[in-house]
């Protein structure tokens, strides 16, 4: 079975380039990408993803709102932040809206197919350079 994954971020070179990544892990299926925070919520409900990993900085919704929108119609579904920016209050912000993990987009091609299978598993992962840890939220 394969992690199925949703792609939300607002820069399309560096969401082609994640989702080149993650498609050459033999258990991850990337089935959607959005740029739009308004759009996250529709589109996950036609992919059914397992993980979304979502920019925080997204036009329409931001990734704060586009989370907790996501997950009051589908808390079943695990999300990771992504920031270009590891700025402890965001990463926070990102916690409290419900996330399990959040990565630096610097670190994402090493990163995140970690990320994505602890958060499917229930078990939390905020890279060393996030800035925090869930605990400080």
């Amino acid at each position: 079975m394969k992690l199925r994954v949703f792609l939300a971020d607002d820069h399309a070179l560096f969401s082609d380039a994640l989702r080149m990544t993650l498609e050459m892990e033999p258990d991850i299926e990337v089935v959607a990408q959005v740029q739009d925070g308004a759009e996250v919520v529709a589109a996950a409900l036609l992919a059914q993803p397992d993980v979304v990993c979502m920019d925080i900085n997204l036009p329409g919704l931001s990734g704060v709102e586009a989370t907790q929108a996501l997950l009051a119609c589908m808390p079943h579904v695990k999300v990771i932040g992504l920031s270009a920016h590891s700025d402890s209050h965001k990463v926070a912000q990102m916690a409290t809206a419900g996330a399990l993990g959040y990565v630096a987009k610097a670190q994402a091609g090493e990163e995140v197919a970690q990320a994505i299978r602890s958060v499917y598993a229930n078990r939390p992962y905020f890279s060393p350079q996030a800035g925090c840890t869930k605990q400080e939220k």
